[in-house]
Parts: structure tokens; sequence; C-alpha cells
């Protein structure tokens, strides 16, 4: 245990890196640069990648209702998160950013000129963005698709196809699963979404059991789609693991909490168990950065196997 405070300390110094992209570390590689270490040729759905939920919702009007992060996007993904969970208001055909009805003071552009900032630092990274269109549109002129294609349009750090790459293909890119119609091809499409918690779609799995009686359940189904992701031989698919949900009061309101405090603490003994083998994206509420060093630490057998 004290060897691996250590790695991770030295880790988020920038003092731990790897030897060569395509050769296998000896020791952990730095959080805002692991992905330097594993070669072009890896196929981003057979990767294990540290993913968060609602990503930017920070803040809540009641405790526990609506904030299912503390760490900003920056520090996410100096932490070593790559996946990223974005829900737009579209409003006066711009996105703002929300958790249902809840304003999270901060814009769609803000979002991605700070995740650029962070790839043209680190270009050696891919992150995958999905997109989703949240609350009610208000004073608009044009369709959510529209505005997404007049904010992305001829911005070159945007991968906007609708195969499954390899890492080399987006490296310093950011790929998009796109949770909102369009009426021709645009990114991953990720809008055949199911929240029976083990659905399967035509690029994606998904498990996004959301509304939960207790945390003992959604644990469960959080182990079979795990182990589900380490079965599958197959990149032509994406695993989404989603670890969060939220179970309601007596009131009726969520309490999102309740869940993501119980299953963090399940989830980091899991992953510090687990071998090298692919569990797809792991999206958690809450995230910290031993989180993430534990799940993208799977991606290396000779630090997860000696």
């Amino acid at each position: 245990m004290r060897i691996q405070q250590i790695i991770y300390a030295a880790s988020v110094f920038g003092l731990v890196t790897n030897l060569s992209i395509c050769n296998e570390p000896a020791m952990t590689p730095a959080p805002s640069k692991w992905m330097s270490a594993l070669p072009d040729t890896k196929a981003i759905a057979s990767l294990t990648i540290p993913g968060t939920h609602n990503s930017c919702a920070l803040y809540e009007p009641v405790k526990g209702t609506a904030a299912c992060q503390h760490l900003s996007i920056e520090k996410q993904l100096e932490s070593g998160v790559r996946f990223f969970d974005v829900r737009c208001r579209h409003e006066g055909d711009l996105f703002s950013i929300y958790h249902g009805p809840v304003f999270q003071k901060q814009d769609f552009t803000g979002v991605v000129d700070r995740m650029k900032r962070f790839l043209n630092r680190n270009p050696s990274e891919t992150l995958l963005v999905s997109v989703k269109e949240e609350h009610r549109p208000r004073n608009n002129s044009r369709s959510f698709e529209d505005t997404f294609r007049s904010l992305v349009e001829g911005d070159s750090v945007w991968g906007l196809g609708e195969d499954l790459p390899t890492l080399g293909d987006v490296r310093g890119k950011i790929v998009l699963l796109r949770r909102f119609n369009s009426s021709q091809s645009l990114g991953i499409d990720a809008t055949n979404w199911g929240h029976d918690g083990f659905f399967q779609g035509r690029q994606l799995f998904v498990q996004d059991r959301f509304e939960l009686p207790n945390a003992a359940l959604k644990w469960k189904i959080i182990e079979r789609s795990l182990k589900h992701a380490g079965e599958s031989d197959s990149n032509r698919c994406i695993h989404l693991n989603y670890c969060s949900g939220y179970v309601k009061n007596l009131l009726g309101l969520p309490s999102i909490t309740e869940i993501s405090t119980p299953i963090n603490k399940k989830l980091l003994q899991y992953l510090a168990a687990t071998k090298h083998r692919r569990l797809g994206c792991v999206v958690v509420d809450f995230t910290t950065p031993d989180i993430a060093l534990a799940t993208y630490q799977i991606n290396f057998p000779s630090i997860r196997e000696r």
C-alpha cells in the first residue's frame, strides 16, 4: 500500500513518466498523459477509461439533488478522466450547461475551450465527450443539431467520424458520442440508449440504471456489466458502465450521495483487485484522483499483473 501511495504521489507531480509510446511502462504513467504509454493501434473500445457522469454538475439548490462532481473539468482532466458526460440546454441559439433544471454557471464553449487547452499541452490524449440535450429549449431559431454544428464547424479538435477509432486516429482530439438526433452523420451515434441496466446497441453497450431503491442493487448491476465488458472480445462496441444513480427521499427528491458514497467505496476496492482487462468507460459521480488512477492502471499488464 505504501508503494502505491508513493507511485501515485509521484505521478501527480509528473515525476513518473513512461518510457515510450509503444512500450509497456515500468511504472504508472502520469495522470495527465497516461494514454501516451499506449500504442496507436489500440482500439478506443478496447480500453478501460475513467469517466464522469454529469461532468460539469458542480452546483445545486438543495444538497444531494443536482451536483454530481466536486472536481472541475480541469482537475478531472489532470486526474486522468477521459470520458465526459456533458448536458446542454439549448437557449438563444447557444448551449448552457445544466443538470435537469439547474444551471451550472458555465457554457459549452467554455467547457470545450478548457478541454482544448489540456489537449494542446497533452497531445497524446483523447477525450470521449457525450453531448446530450438537457431541460427545455427556449428562444431558439434553429435546431439543437444546427447549433452544435455551428459551434464545432471548422474546429479540427473534434473527431466527428461515425466509426469507432483507434487511439492513433484521434490523439489530441475530442471524440463525439452524440446523444441528440442528427439529420446527417455526426460523431458516434449514441441515441440508442437504454436505462434497464443491460442495454446493447449497435456500437454501444450501456449500463445506466439510475433510479434505484438502494445502493446494494446498483452494485449488483455494476458488477454484472463490468464482468460483461471483461468477457467481450469485440472492439466494435464501446462499453459505458455508469456507476451513478440516486434514491428518492420521502419528499420525492433525488439523493445522489446515497448511491455515490457506498458505490465509490466498493468500486475503488473492485478496481484495485482487478487485473488487466477491458472494463470500458467507468463513469462515476464525485470522482477522485484515486478512482481515476485505479481505473486507468488496468490498461497496463506490467502494473496490474505484477
